[in-house]
């Protein structure tokens, strides 16, 4: 990666990934366990948040359709939904590759290249951890320590730079803020 790349804040090298791929790959248990988290936690998030809109719908449904639940509702859906939609608009803007397309380097998993600015897993992460707040404070807090080991996982596996992390981090926390404070 260039120097001249404006997204290069926080740089790791080809050792680094390197070093930590071959720390992962070294224990076949770790090397699992590191895929396994890569994997199963976005989908961990989505249930969860799926349960939540469940539960948000059906006090909507016991209030009558009172109109604090219905536009709390609405937010619960609004904001992971506009948090997306602005990190999709900035990946397709910006198309960066990705560590392995640029470095000598085989990622943990398999995917497609490019679009890796911001980090789309750890931006919904995050947004969907603050939107947990609302349901419950303790469930929130644990959804948020795990969005950062989401996001963790994604630099260590090679799939994303840091900064593409530290930018998807940055942008699920706004929105989700956003909307504890709107509604």
């Amino acid at each position: 990666m260039s120097c001249s790349d404006p997204l290069n804040l926080f740089h790791w090298t080809e050792r680094e990934y390197n070093r930590t791929l071959d720390f992962l790959r070294k224990n076949k248990k770790r090397e699992k366990l590191a895929a396994m988290i890569v994997r199963g936690l976005p989908p961990l998030f989505f249930a969860v948040y799926t349960i939540q809109l469940c539960l948000m719908g059906w006090q909507v449904l016991m209030s009558g359709f009172a109109r604090e639940e219905v536009v709390s509702l609405i937010g619960a859906m609004a904001f992971p939904a506009g948090c997306l939609l602005v990190s999709s608009l900035l990946r397709k803007k910006f198309n960066r590759k990705r560590p392995y397309e640029q470095l000598s380097i085989r990622p943990l998993l398999d995917k497609k290249g490019g679009k890796s600015f911001p980090s789309n897993h750890t931006a919904s992460a995050f947004v969907l951890a603050l939107t947990t707040f609302r349901l419950s404070p303790v469930l929130g807090c644990i959804m948020l320590l795990l969005a950062a080991v989401t996001g963790m996982s994604r630099i260590a596996a090679g799939l994303h730079w840091p900064e593409d992390v530290l930018c998807g981090g940055i942008l699920g926390i706004v929105f989700g803020i956003l909307g504890l404070l709107i509604l």
